[in-house]
């Protein structure tokens, strides 16, 4: 018994400073990536805008809307995903900071055909994402990230994307 109590107050101290709360901080970006959508149709640019608030040093939510439009079997698409997810930062806010996330996102379709058809559709998704960005001062950073999404979790295995970004972006940031 005496070990069990040694052994989870152990770990309590290991495992307490990613779920201890510092002072917030809030940063809003802007980034472009490449997006590669389900099924044959080629890459597009897809235009992102997110929001990122730090919990701790090791966590963060962010709540991001993307756009990209491209074409597929005759139609013109237009994909708007908004997404909220989960990331975990390793090794908090140092200026090397990689991190690995997941999350839902709900998803806006608007299909333009060149039959003169219009349709909608929205969906329910769910995403796991990874990266790693390089402060290189307080509002601007070297970012690459990945993203993997399943577009419709009712139809898993044929609505698989990826996104892939990177580049320098700039961001508005205030502490809480």
């Amino acid at each position: 018994m005496r070990k069990t109590i040694i052994v989870f107050c152990i770990a309590g101290l290991l495992i307490a400073p990613a779920f201890a709360i510092e002072k917030g901080h809030i940063s809003v970006t802007a980034k472009a990536s490449i997006y590669d959508p389900p099924g044959d149709a080629g890459i597009a640019p897809m235009f992102t805008l997110e929001a990122r608030y730090r919990l701790s040093a090791f966590l963060a939510i962010v709540g991001s809307g993307s756009w990209t439009t491209y074409d597929y079997n005759s139609a013109d698409i237009t994909y708007i995903p908004v997404a909220i997810d989960g990331e975990l930062h390793p090794l908090g806010t140092a200026t090397f900071d990689p991190y690995a996330g997941a999350g839902i996102s709900f998803n806006y379709y608007e299909y333009d055909y060149d039959t003169g058809a219009d349709d909608t559709e929205i969906t329910l998704g769910i995403e796991a994402l990874g990266g790693l960005s390089y402060k290189i001062s307080d509002n601007f950073k070297f970012e690459f990230d990945c993203k993997y999404r399943i577009e419709d979790i009712t139809d898993a295995g044929n609505t698989g994307s990826w996104s892939t970004g990177g580049g320098i972006t700039g961001s508005w940031e205030k502490d809480l």
